[in-house]
């Protein structure tokens, strides 16, 4: 495990030295206070899947500030730009989910980075949208207790407006604690996810090979 600084933006980074990575898993904490738990989370992941979790800065501690704040999306974008050179994952859990998608937005239109999946969690799609085509392309897979109060099912399912790609709802039981509760549930769509979409890489390969492309 190492800990990369930028501009008070933190980037702990968990990865096997003796495996090399397939895929990098970057996790939004929804607080400044709450990264530890992608470091429990990364022990159950394949070790082909690296972890990066962002560490805010520790002034940075309301939700609803984090999840305005464009400035501070900003930043994390800038840190995580020597971090994308391999296929690509971004999970954010409840405000941590809209800062996801504000880096994943700047991730699409101004990098060539190959984004695999945005996972959302605990949170419903916030307004604002426009008029235009949706801002992402790539997957987007929203996570929802069933029995969560503050996060609807019926606005965790508007995030399928915000993409042109394919869209997946899991819900999981009980409310606001899946994250803990269904640990290993959460780990395993995360792997369905990545695995799933190398292996349609793999098949589109091997058909463009096929008609001699």
């Amino acid at each position: 495990m190492s800990q990369i600084e930028s501009d008070e933006v933190h980037l702990i980074r968990i990865v096997q030295p003796e495996t090399p990575s397939s895929f990098r898993l970057i996790c939004f904490p929804e607080s400044a206070l709450s990264s530890a738990y992608y470091l429990s989370l990364s022990e159950l992941l394949l070790p082909t899947v690296e972890v990066l979790a962002i560490q805010y800065p520790l002034d940075a501690d309301d939700e609803e500030k984090l999840a305005d704040s464009p400035d501070l999306a900003d930043r994390i974008f800038e840190a995580l730009r020597e971090w994308i050179d391999r296929p690509v994952a971004l999970f954010g859990h409840r405000a941590g989910a809209d800062l996801a998608y504000r880096v994943a937005e700047r991730l699409e239109r101004e990098t060539a980075t190959r984004l695999l999946t945005l996972f959302v969690s605990g949170r419903t799609a916030r307004g604002g949208l426009s008029l235009g085509p949706p801002a992402l392309g790539c997957r987007i897979v929203a996570l929802a207790g069933e029995q969560d109060p503050k996060t609807p099912l019926r606005g965790v399912r508007a995030w399928r407006r915000r993409t042109s790609g394919r869209f997946d709802l899991e819900v999981f039981p009980g409310s606001r604690g899946y994250l803990d509760s269904s640990r290993r549930e959460v780990v395993n769509l995360v792997h369905d996810q990545l695995l799933s979409l190398s292996t349609l890489d793999v098949e589109c390969e091997i058909g463009a090979e096929d008609k001699g492309v």
